[in-house]
């Protein structure tokens, strides 16, 4: 079976540095696939290299087969990758349902596709419909991730990339967002994900690639990782 996502021996630069040294992966349709590391592995710059932003130097980006290299960012989107970028990024001067309409720019021309979105939005994050026609700068960080997450699902990715989705939230809005990294899941959507809470990624996930320098040094199955001595003390606190 074709994965939904393959990549195959690329090399990126971040800079001057070469941030990706021939790393492979894939992605098969239904799964959420972690990806694990110190900071400065290259994990962040995987992502920018899948959706484009950064042009790897060699290797392959595929979905469903067929190559992404030398495709723009907005064609990437427009197949149906969609990456959710660490920071939150929203727009602070916009409303929440401005954020939402934005994120469905590619079905821009089905005007009920957009509202029907911006529903199950809401449906997933009722914190959103409460502040729907609130500024994105002034909600609280867990509210932006929730809408940065709803966002990116806007445009109804076939790959949805989730970079550091916990940083800087309290421990029990944590547990909030991956419950409902879940739920997405559960409704079909692929995830590969990048997070720094190791233990709450691989209690999510169902494969795990762990990166080092530039390398990927591990990969299996989540519950497997989730037991490996060295991941344990590496990354799980132990």
């Amino acid at each position: 079976m074709t994965p939904l996502l393959t990549i195959n021996s690329i090399h990126s630069f971040y800079g001057k540095i070469e941030a990706l040294k021939g790393i492979d992966l894939h992605v098969q349709e239904g799964e959420i696939v972690a990806l694990l590391g110190s900071n400065g592995a290259g994990k962040s710059t995987t992502l920018k290299t899948i959706s484009g932003i950064v042009r790897p130097t060699s290797g392959d980006v595929l979905l469903h087969g067929k190559s992404l290299v030398g495709w723009a960012p907005h064609q990437i989107v427009e197949a149906g990758i969609i990456h959710v970028p660490e920071g939150r990024r929203i727009f602070a001067g916009l409303t929440v349902r401005e954020n939402l309409e934005l994120g469905g720019f590619t079905l821009r021309k089905e005007k009920a596709a957009i509202g029907e979105g911006i529903e199950q939005a809401f449906a997933l994050f009722p914190r959103l419909k409460e502040r729907s026609e609130q500024m994105g700068g002034t909600l609280s960080g867990g509210e932006q991730q929730m809408l940065a997450i709803c966002r990116g699902l806007m445009a109804r990715p076939k790959l949805l990339m989730l970079d550091e989705p916990s940083m800087g939230l309290a421990p029990i809005i944590v547990v909030e967002i991956m419950n409902i990294i879940r739920e997405i899941n559960r409704q079909g959507t692929t995830i590969l994900l990048i997070e720094q809470n190791a233990k709450a990624a691989l209690k999510l996930a169902h494969r795990g690639y762990v990166m080092e320098t530039g390398h990927i040094v591990m990969e299996n199955k989540a519950d497997v990782l989730r037991t490996d001595d060295s991941i344990v003390k590496a990354y799980l606190g132990a």
